[in-house]
């Protein structure tokens, strides 16, 4: 223990640093503190040469603090200047941000005066989705280098000048220069990655897609940002980052699911190899050999079954780390990765002791097959919980009441989707096109757990947002759970961690497999209920994916169309995997109406992630970086691709019929401004009929009249999102609308739908994405049924 004392003394005089600023008062304090309690425990004169020698580790941390604050980078000396021309590679995987991607551009060269100059710092760069550039290129760049911005919520600059980046650039003028210049092994990594993940994406539908790779492998990104917001609501974010307190959890998790089946020690060696495997995949980073290296530690003590032997190497470990890089005490996933993992080791055996006290008054619940799972489960849920939540609240200014009751559904469910949706990737990659059966072992827990993650997130006060919380707080919340800890240590039995048990007999375990294969059907087979569209009736489902288009129609028969795929891979996949069954990846057709981002931006993903069997698109062809990728995407899928021209019609079956009233075949290419390309379409069944008028302007409308086709319609999609270059009194005269629909995102720059298009409108039911999210309308050809995502309609300019 004399180790551990020392590494307790080192990191108190190292976090009496950090957070107050390299203080030397905080430091002087936090010495005496640590050698006041320290004689207190041991008041003998043999201690005091331990305290003196602790006393120096702690000055000796505060000084070895403050001579490792980082300096600003030379590159950020053009900061808030005049715009610079540079050289240097993406140093790191690109993450997507919706309809932009964000890079770490490591600069090598800067151009002075004509002249190439070696140049050094880390710059992030914001570009638009198209064209994508990946780890390891060699990109010039042409910037206006900015300095980071420092939030009233949210010191941005901070966060980034730790991390060795002190310059950002927004959509700069990028070059490529050469590919393949990055770490050949973290290259290989990312492309394993990149692989596995593209592989899941093709057997699960979003949000599970998403959600098994953000666990898998740390990309919690692409998640789409409403069940983002409900994890941070339930407490449960910390399952999808790349922190120790998950690498923690999974091989905690692993031991206990499989201990009872092949006994502990296989068990912890299971928990090992998969820990090794997580930290290659996810990318190698420091962040995440930290976090390993915790996971390694805490299976070590619970293969040998001995809490103390943890205690120290996880301080240990904690005192090397900081010691090689004093500044990672203010990496957020350092912070948890330390106290999930003290939590684990000191407060599981005093939760697990009460737990066993309980349950052993009821023989029979003691003795059920998987009771020691739950609780064990339950015990590591509530001990990482309340560890980590001062550290959550001060850095997230949110603290979750609904994550203890959270957790302890959505953890369990966390190994079982980190294990089927490995499985089924793996296959999915072996077996590229054959593997959609995997999606019936895959689906079912990622499910679960999105189901548990919204409905607790659903829940009145599911977590507050606070402000004003600083380190203070947190010191007295540790003080206070220490204090329990150490106080209850005599009143609550100790639970050490058990010996390694044999495997229980295989009738023991029939229950409980049968119990969990009976929950897995129930699930799919109440989902299948849920899900099954009215059969016999026309529906079509205005997709909410922001600031774009994308439109689902599903015909009587099962025909599947989609009208325009949204302005990005992540809304739309997203989107279209709140409507679709699981098990069935196909689209009929895909229509795009015209080549711009809000419209065409998501399509490549949708190719990628789903079986398209035609498509039938715009005359324009602009060269854009964004229609590049898709005709890339075409090529790369062998996806027949048809232009569209008024006179096509496509039988979605029982008489329902999907007619291209524009545009027209005569009008020569690069004639018509590209909203006036748009394909317009007009879906009838028996007594109702639908008008998709994808962006065309006031002049577009004005040429439809002209060719004396039938307009009127039930239903009309207002063009170009509302913009008051639409929708003209004249066309609406034409069309006689009752609902309109208007495709938007909320709070958007442009001011769609403006009030010019709303007062045209009134009268009518206007039903908006950004109000109503997905928005259903479907038929039998006489009665027309609206369906909602939230919010609930009314008459009139919905404003």
């Amino acid at each position: 223990m004399t180790l551990a004392f020392l590494a307790l003394a080192w990191l108190l005089g190292l976090a009496a640093a950090a957070f107050t600023g390299a203080d030397p008062a905080a430091t002087v304090a936090a010495a005496g503190l640590f050698g006041v309690v320290s004689f207190a425990q041991h008041p003998r004169w043999s201690t005091l040469a331990l305290i003196a020698a602790a006393s120096a580790l702690v000055f000796t941390a505060g000084w070895r603090y403050e001579s490792t604050v980082p300096e600003p980078a030379p590159i950020a000396r053009f900061n808030d200047s005049e715009p610079v021309r540079l050289r240097g590679i993406v140093s790191d995987e690109p993450d997507d941000q919706g309809s932009s991607r964000q890079y770490r551009f490591g600069v090598r060269e800067s151009q002075i005066d004509g002249r190439w100059r070696p140049d050094s710092g880390d710059i992030v760069i914001r570009a638009a989705l198209f064209p994508q550039y990946e780890y390891g290129d060699l990109l010039e760049i042409d910037a206006e280098l900015e300095t980071p911005p420092a939030f009233d919520d949210f010191d941005y600059r901070d966060y980034l000048f730790r991390r060795g980046i002190h310059s950002i650039a927004s959509y700069p003028t990028i070059r490529v220069l050469d590919h393949n210049r990055g770490n050949p092994l973290r290259a290989a990594s990312i492309d394993i990655r990149t692989a596995l993940t593209e592989s899941l994406s093709q057997v699960l539908p979003d949000p599970e897609a998403t959600l098994a790779a953000g666990i898998l492998f740390g990309a919690r990104s692409d998640i789409p940002s409403d069940l983002r917001k409900d994890m941070e609501a339930t407490g449960t974010s910390h399952l999808v980052a790349v922190s120790g307190q998950n690498v923690v959890l999974l091989a905690a998790l692993l031991i206990t699911a499989l201990a009872w089946i092949i006994g502990r020690r296989p068990a912890a060696w299971v928990a090992i190899a998969s820990v090794v495997v997580y930290a290659f995949l996810v990318g190698g980073q420091p962040s995440v050999f930290r976090a390993a290296i915790m996971g390694f530690l805490y299976v070590a003590a619970m293969a040998l079954g001995r809490q103390n032997t943890a205690f120290v190497a996880i301080a240990l470990a904690a005192a090397v780390m900081t010691a090689l890089n004093p500044q990672i005490t203010h990496d957020v996933s350092f912070q948890l990765s330390f106290a999930a993992a003290l939590g684990l080791i000191l407060l599981t055996p005093l939760l697990a002791g009460a737990f066993e006290s309980v349950t052993s008054r009821s023989p029979s619940v003691a003795d059920f097959p998987i009771t020691r799972m739950l609780t064990d489960v339950a015990t590591m849920t509530l001990a990482a919980t309340a560890f980590t939540l001062p550290i959550i609240a001060i850095n997230f200014h949110r603290v979750s009441l609904a994550a203890p009751v959270a957790n302890l559904f959505a953890v369990p469910a966390f190994v079982a989707v980190a294990a089927t949706s490995a499985v089924a990737a793996i296959a999915s990659l072996a077996l590229p096109g054959d593997a959609a059966f995997m999606a019936w072992l895959a689906w079912p827990p990622a499910a679960f757990m999105t189901a548990v993650i919204q409905l607790f997130a659903g829940l009145p006060r599911a977590s507050l947002e606070l402000s004003g919380l600083h380190v203070e707080h947190a010191i007295i919340y540790y003080a206070v759970l220490g204090s329990i800890c150490w106080l209850t240590r005599d009143v609550i039995p100790w639970v050490e961690m058990p010996a390694p048990p044999s495997p229980p007999p295989a009738h023991r375990l029939v229950p409980a497999g049968a119990l969990a294969v009976l929950l897995i059907l129930a699930s799919g087979l109440l989902w299948l209920a849920v899900s099954t569209s009215d059969s016999g009736r026309l529906t079509v489902t205005f997709l909410d994916v922001g600031q774009g288009d994308a439109i689902l129609i599903e015909g009587p028969d099962g025909h599947r169309v989609l009208v325009d795929g949204g302005p990005s891979g992540e809304a739309i996949s997203s989107a279209l995997g709140r409507r679709l069954p699981f098990y069935d990846r196909r689209l009929d057709l895909v229509v795009l109406t015209h080549p711009q981002q809000d419209h065409l931006g998501g399509l490549p993903r949708v190719l990628a992630d789903y079986s398209v069997r035609r498509v039938i698109s715009s005359p324009a062809h602009p060269n854009t970086a964004a229609y590049r990728a898709w005709s890339h995407a075409l090529s790369e899928h062998d996806t027949a691709n048809v232009p569209a021209r008024r006179g096509q019609a496509i039988d979605l079956g029982d008489g329902a019929v999907l007619s291209v009233l524009s545009p027209d075949p005569e009008q020569p290419p690069g004639s018509q401004p590209p909203n006036d390309t748009s394909v317009v379409l007009r879906l009838t069944m028996g007594e109702l009929s639908f008008l998709l008028t994808g962006d065309i302007t006031e002049n577009g409308e004005a040429a439809l009249i002209r060719t004396g086709a039938d307009l009127a319609s039930n239903v009309l999609k207002i063009a170009h999102h509302g913009s008051r270059s639409s929708t003209s009194d004249a066309f609406l005269s034409r069309t006689t609308p009752l609902i309109d629909v208007i495709s938007v995102a909320a709070e958007n720059p442009y001011g769609h739908p403006t009030d010019d298009v709303l007062a045209r409108l009134a009268g009518d039911l206007v039903l908006r994405t950004d109000h109503h999210g997905d928005i259903t309308l479907s038929t039998d050809g006489i009665h027309l049924w609206l369906e909602t995502q939230r919010g609930t309609p009314s008459s009139g300019s919905a404003r």
